[in-house]
């Protein structure tokens, strides 16, 4: 979730578009998620203005595969 996309998720709640536990259960999955091989840093944007960055050396295809996956289910952009 970058700033904007935190904004926006606080005007739907400001304007009744979601409810406040809705908000909190999104909010909840953040920042970082550990999928055992990797933790996903989904707040990196907000913090440093730049996304997470994967470092594929060590890693299966397959491990790699896994943390894009998260990401994209998160956030839109994917490079």
């Amino acid at each position: 979730m970058d700033p904007q996309q935190l904004r926006c998720l606080l005007e739907q709640v400001r304007d009744g578009e979601i409810d406040p536990e809705e908000a909190a259960r999104r909010l909840d999955h953040m920042p970082f998620e550990d999928l055992g091989f990797a933790k996903v840093d989904h707040h990196r944007a907000l913090r440093h203005g730049m996304p997470e960055v994967v470092l594929g050396r060590g890693k299966t295809p397959e491990e790699v595969r896994g943390i894009a996956e998260r990401l994209l289910e998160r956030s839109e952009n994917l490079l």
